[in-house]
């Protein structure tokens, strides 16, 4: 018995022995104690400072009844849907078309402060839309899809609560706005440079993915009255909210914004560096040759 009670004693001994060793061993190894961050869940504002403006709109299409906005896929890109170009082969960075246009047309840089080109997160195409007669809306189809126009909207990267600002342009629909916004909700927003409520005439910026200031929104939901007579064929004028250009108009959200721009009708390659980002602080790239020139030059 008194044998078992020291070689139990011993090899207690032993283990508290070990374990010691082990504690210093372990208290020699360097360690890095990081901080805990937690991130708080961003939601949009729901107040406002803000003040914004209603000015003179002209209808300009021809749906009798009325198509309402928020139906319209040429005003609700969100009715209307991009989906990411996946090719492997897709050039994912600014291209160069060419400017057609003697005046600047909106320049996306410009809707931040300050100016820039954030990093590119996806690239997307829009999709063709099957019209009803109105006021239906009609359904998606298939991706827009083309030789030169691979891209109709580019997912930007940009952190929360980024102011945003009507991209300057050298267009003038006067009394000092720049834009009219043809249609808005929480996240999106569409400004179109001329003060025809139509996407099919002149340059429209659609905006996707972010937090509408709450007093712009609404005001266009105010202005934008089923029973009022923006809805009503033939109206001559209404109002809608208009915009001078570099007006704050809301901030970024969580997520990539997604831009696409139109001009008279059809979407635009939005990676277009002659046209949409003449105005390219920061960008690590350069505007290459023009793709239509040298399209142009292979044919011959």
């Amino acid at each position: 018995m008194r044998t078992l009670f020291i070689i139990t004693f011993f090899s207690v001994l032993l283990a508290a022995a070990a374990h010691s060793r082990a504690d210093e061993q372990a208290a020699m190894v360097p360690r890095a104690y990081l901080p805990i961050v937690i991130r708080a869940d961003f939601s949009c504002a729901d107040t406002s400072t803000n003040i914004y403006e209603a000015g003179t709109a002209y209808q300009h299409d021809t749906d009798n009844p009325v198509r309402p906005a928020y139906n319209h896929a040429d005003k609700n890109i969100e009715l209307r849907g991009y989906t990411p170009n996946t090719d492997a082969s897709l050039v994912r960075e600014l291209v160069n078309y060419g400017s057609g246009d003697s005046t600047q047309p909106p320049q996306l840089a410009t809707l931040f402060s300050p100016y820039q080109v954030p990093p590119f997160a996806d690239f997307h195409q829009i999709h063709h839309w099957s019209w009803a007669d109105s006021p239906a809306p009609g359904t998606r189809g298939d991706p827009i899809t083309g030789i030169h126009y691979p891209v109709t909207a580019v997912a930007l990267t940009l952190p929360s609560n980024e102011p945003l600002h009507v991209p300057i342009s050298g267009y003038d629909i006067g009394g000092g706005a720049e834009v009219i916004v043809t249609f808005a909700d929480k996240d999106t927003l569409t400004l179109h440079y001329t003060r025809e409520d139509s996407s099919s005439i002149g340059y429209t910026v659609h905006i996707d993915n972010i937090c509408t200031d709450p007093n712009l929104l609404a005001l266009y939901n105010t202005l934008d009255d089923e029973s009022g007579s923006r809805y009503k064929y033939p109206s001559l004028s209404y109002e809608l909210p208009v915009l001078p250009a570099g007006k704050l108009f809301g901030t970024t959200s969580t997520g990539d914004m997604v831009i696409s721009i139109v001009d008279t009708g059809a979407f635009m390659d939005t990676r277009s560096c002659d046209e949409w980002w003449q105005i390219r602080p920061g960008y690590a790239g350069s505007c290459p040759p023009s793709l239509l020139r040298q399209t142009a030059v292979d044919e011959e």
